[in-house]
């Protein structure tokens, strides 16, 4: 990708810090996993990256977007999104947002308390609504499990009271985890997930909709699972399990689809050896652009003096870099091996950036965040 970057653009004229944003990757991995499941229901997680010439591409390819805020969904309308292609699997919506949702014609709302329930039934009365269960976290790198989703245990009883209450129960939803890292984590959660559709239908509730939600790995630092394995892990548990149902199957991916198709193209702007500890000083970091990298995600980071020397590896030592701020927090990665004679002013690249970086991007000290080109 970082030639094809270089053919696109004058790397040494472009502000640093800048994002770069493959188009057609974003195309190829959207196509990739509409084929997950035969008819599969794709909602783009639009949290991941909100840019919206991402949102323009995805739509011209037949996605569904899923959001959580009114500015997302403000985002939407003004593309001319129509509301069948819009769902919300946030369990802890604001009123605002709900009023705003319902009114342009959203019908699908996700739940897994009582509270949310009354919410749902006193903004968007008689509403489509998914129930979101807990499920096995196990090997994401981001666990969502602690605050989103109700047991199996409650599920009926949710699924009950949401009939009371006016609404229509008509989907079951989990999520593993983000960057999830076991290939079984989705046919595993289905099997869970199943109890509670048979349990719903022997109790007269027709669920005609599952959420697989989302997880979907992308390149980092370690190895992930092929996404064919993925997919017929899904398929084998569909196929055992739901193959006499008449249902139909959404997923809500975000970083399997954006985050590969972005680098991250950043300046150095200080070094300094402290003790026995070198660092290494970006114009971007945590506050401007990589955030998860306080909750251990780790980015592959090559120099430009690397590529221009693919033989010579020689003289490369371990780096503490960090970023812009005035703040210690503000540390990327520790010990990562980069060129010894690396200069301010020299040009490094961090890959597989496409997912909350811009999204999760504050002004802290003053310091922007990337400015985004398309390719």
């Amino acid at each position: 990708m970082i030639n094809k970057i270089h053919q696109k653009f004058n790397i040494q004229d472009l502000p640093k810090p800048a994002m770069i944003i493959d188009s057609s990757l974003i195309k190829e991995k959207f196509l990739s996993l509409q084929n997950l499941i035969e008819g599969v229901n794709v909602f783009y997680s639009v949290k991941t990256n909100p840019h919206i010439e991402i949102l323009r591409l995805l739509n011209s390819l037949g996605s569904g977007f899923e959001i959580a805020s009114l500015q997302e969904l403000k985002d939407l309308i003004n593309l001319g999104i129509p509301a069948n292609k819009i769902i919300s699997g946030n369990t802890l919506k604001t009123p605002e947002f709900i009023e705003a949702a319902y009114k342009y014609g959203v019908n699908y709302f996700a739940f897994d308390s009582e509270h949310e329930i009354d919410k749902l039934a006193e903004l968007a009365p008689g509403a489509k609504v998914s129930l979101r269960v807990t499920v096995d976290n196990t090997g994401s790198e981001w666990p969502l499990s602690k605050k989103f989703g109700a047991p199996i245990s409650k599920a009926l009883d949710l699924l009950k009271y949401a009939l009371e209450k006016g609404l229509q129960p008509h989907g079951l939803t989990f999520h593993v985890g983000s960057q999830c890292m076991n290939p079984l984590a989705w046919s595993n959660a289905l099997m869970n997930i199943a109890e509670v559709y048979f349990l719903a239908k022997r109790n007269n509730i027709k669920i005609s909709i599952i959420n697989l939600g989302g997880g979907f790995p992308s390149k980092l630092m370690k190895a992930i699972p092929e996404i064919e394995l993925i997919k017929d892990n899904i398929n084998s548990i569909i196929k055992q399990t739901f193959s006499q149902e008449d249902l139909k199957f959404y997923i809500e991916p975000g970083r399997g689809i954006v985050g590969e198709a972005a680098v991250i193209i950043s300046k150095v702007i200080a070094k300094a050896s402290r003790g026995a500890e070198e660092w290494l000083i970006l114009d971007v970091g945590v506050y401007n652009g990589l955030l998860e990298a306080v909750a251990g995600i780790q980015y592959e980071i090559v120099s430009h003096h690397e590529l221009n020397n693919v033989n010579h590896v020689d003289d490369m030592i371990a780096y503490n870099i960090g970023g812009p701020t005035c703040d210690s927090w503000d540390t990327i990665i520790r010990g990562y091996d980069l060129p010894k004679d690396l200069k301010i002013g020299d040009i490094v690249y961090i890959l597989n950036t496409g997912a909350y970086t811009i999204s999760e991007t504050t002004r802290f000290n003053g310091f922007d965040p990337p400015r985004v080109y398309l390719m």
